[in-house]
């Protein structure tokens, strides 16, 4: 579909702004869209979320004072004293002692219990001992006790008895050992011969309702309620009972209704809708109540939410303003950038666009860049064309052509035979071989095979030059040998290392000549063991040219790695290794490429001859 006529009739400007101030709506309205539906369902789950952290953090709480509690019931365990006097049988003492001896006992345990449960924690309001042989009990309280308590008639009492000496949670229940309503909440424990298994006592530890409400903090919503409950459903509300009458009512009314986990309740209480968290204790088999006022779990996130609507509003504005400065930045850079290519495209690499800001910048840039690169990549294919050309003629100047030089060798090698000069023929042989091979074939190209024959007449010759000086080492692979190599890269080697490599007084001299395939590239080594080379001395070989006039066709090394670079890439230059006073290794690896030598060359070599 088309768009409309006059929005295709706009100018860039125009368009540019227009389309920001469509998306700015589009997506203003999107964001309204997405807050009013997900409104609920993000508050709920924060809500859940920061109750049901309250109520984790209160279950540790709880859990932590049960365990240091329950640890701390084992003491009697512990001490021998009073294990030793829980043993005692009073029963074949008269009236009088067994009394005073009983009293004696407990004045004994008494303290021990204060310095080593009571003293221990904070929430112990009580600690009470009950030996199974005495008519007393210890017992240490911040509230008198009672005279003649039988702790046998409580409910727990065979419970905890028979528990095996298990702890025992005894749930939101009055303390009948002192005087006055008191209600408790109590760890307590039968305390078992260790050697026998008999039943010697049990051990109470009491902490008030009140003080047990301590272990938690207030939520972080100011109108929170929490309660909690033990197995039987009584309830700790930490709060005055007017305030708490009807939620106490409703929780123990309706505790069945209610299930442990990350459930969010609703409920309608009191004149007002509250949210409800319930989360299971271990300890007590009981739950943690957390009902949280809506309204003052909204009034949290509603700041949010109002603070989220103003800021969209704000970058609304801004946006808008914004746009309208950014169409008039765009539109200017855009024509000087077109005015720049167009100016290009007829051939003018010279002008340059203008830097701006923002995204015109970097394509202001990129222009720029690819300009320069352009007219570089020019030059350079230029110089690249002349070096080429001059390295060509370099190559086609060194060679030595006059066919009748070596006609003449000839005539010259037949009167030495015929006079019986076996070394002079056999010298003449070779240096005929070499100006043969210079003459035979102009063609830029040649085998490995062959520059390998070369090399072994140019090696012959300097033996006989140098008396037999250098030693020559050959290790040419022979599937190597098909592969097609540049004319004279190697014999500049060798000759470097001859001429340069060693001292004058270096009388046995190695020179190792190594071509084989790695892979798909062709490797050609040589190596010397003469007096090596300094980094500064490499840098030098490689980046100047140096003409020697002992040199037999002129193309030193930094000809040769030249050649190398502009027929296969620069990646493919000569490497120098060298150690000084020990070797020097010139490595050459080009890409291994097999081709054959026309045999106008050889028939034209024949006819020489």
């Amino acid at each position: 579909m088309s768009l409309p006529t006059k929005f295709r009739d706009m100018s860039l400007k125009q368009k540019i702004l227009s389309g920001y101030l469509l998306i700015i709506c589009i997506v203003l309205l999107c964001i309204s869209f997405l807050m009013i539906v997900c409104w609920k369902q993000i508050i709920r789950k924060n809500i859940s979320k920061s109750i049901y952290s309250s109520n984790y953090q209160i279950k540790k709480s709880i859990d932590n004072y049960f365990d240091s509690v329950i640890k701390l019931s084992e003491f009697p365990y512990l001490d021998t004293e009073i294990l030793d006097i829980l043993r005692k049988n009073y029963q074949n003492m008269n009236s009088a002692s067994k009394v005073a001896s009983q009293i004696s006992d407990i004045e004994t345990i008494t303290p021990k219990l204060y310095k080593h449960i009571y003293y221990m924690h904070n929430q112990i309001d009580a600690i009470w001992l009950y030996p199974a042989h005495m008519d007393y009990y210890a017992f240490r309280s911040r509230i008198s006790g009672v005279t003649g308590y039988k702790v046998t008639s409580e409910s727990w009492f065979h419970k905890v008895k028979e528990g095996n000496g298990k702890p025992y949670i005894i749930g939101v229940h009055k303390e009948n050992a002192v005087n006055g309503d008191w209600n408790v909440i109590s760890i307590a424990r039968g305390i078992m011969d260790p050697d026998t298994g008999d039943y010697l006592g049990m051990i109470v530890i009491d902490c008030s309702v009140d003080n047990f409400a301590r272990l938690w903090d207030s939520s972080e919503y100011s109108e929170s309620i929490f309660a909690v409950s033990d197995k039987n459903n009584k309830l700790i509300i930490p709060y005055p009972e007017e305030q708490t009458k009807g939620i106490a009512e409703y929780l123990s009314a309706n505790a069945d209704n209610f299930r442990e986990g990350d459930h969010l309740y609703q409920i309608y209480l009191e004149g007002q809708t509250w949210y409800a968290a319930v989360t299971k204790l271990n300890y007590m088999d009981g739950r943690i109540y957390h009902l949280v006022p809506i309204g003052n779990a909204l009034r949290s996130v509603a700041y949010t939410f109002a603070l989220s609507v103003i800021c969209m509003l704000v970058l609304g504005i801004l946006l808008v303003s914004f746009s309208v400065k950014i169409s008039r930045t765009i539109t200017q850079p855009m024509e000087q950038l077109i005015s720049t290519m167009e100016s290009v495209e007829s051939g003018n690499l010279s002008p340059q666009t203008e830097e701006y800001y923002g995204e015109m910048a970097i394509l202001s840039q990129k222009f720029n860049h690819m300009v320069r690169r352009i007219e570089a990549m020019f030059t350079e294919a230029k110089e690249q064309e002349r070096e080429k050309h001059k390295m060509e003629m370099l190559a086609l100047q060194s060679q030595i052509n006059p066919h009748f030089l070596y006609n003449t060798l000839n005539s010259i090698r037949w009167l030495s035979e015929l006079q019986g000069a076996d070394k002079i023929t056999q010298m003449l042989d070779e240096l005929v071989k070499l100006l043969r091979f210079a003459a035979e074939d102009t063609g830029e190209f040649i085998t490995v095979g062959r520059e390998v024959e070369f090399i072994i007449s140019y090696i012959r010759i300097l033996n006989f030059r140098y008396f037999e000086r250098f030693s020559f080492v050959l290790d040419i692979q022979e599937e190597a040998k098909q592969f097609m190599i540049p004319r004279f890269i190697i014999q500049p080697l060798v000759e470097n290392s001859v001429l340069h490599g060693f001292d004058s007084n270096d009388i046995c001299a190695t020179v190792r000549i190594d071509v084989h395939l790695e892979g798909k590239e062709l490797l050609l080594c040589v190596t010397d063991d003469g007096k090596g080379l300094s980094p500064e001395k490499i840098e030098e070989i490689l980046s100047t040219e140096r003409k020697s006039e002992r040199s037999l066709n002129k193309i030193g090394v930094y000809n040769v790695n030249q050649r190398i670079k502009l027929t296969y890439g620069k990646e493919h230059a000569i490497k120098i290794d060298s150690m000084e006073g020990c070797y020097t290794k010139v490595t050459i690896r080009i890409p291994a490429q097999c081709g054959r030598i026309g045999n106008e060359a050889e028939n034209k070599g024949s006819d020489s001859r």
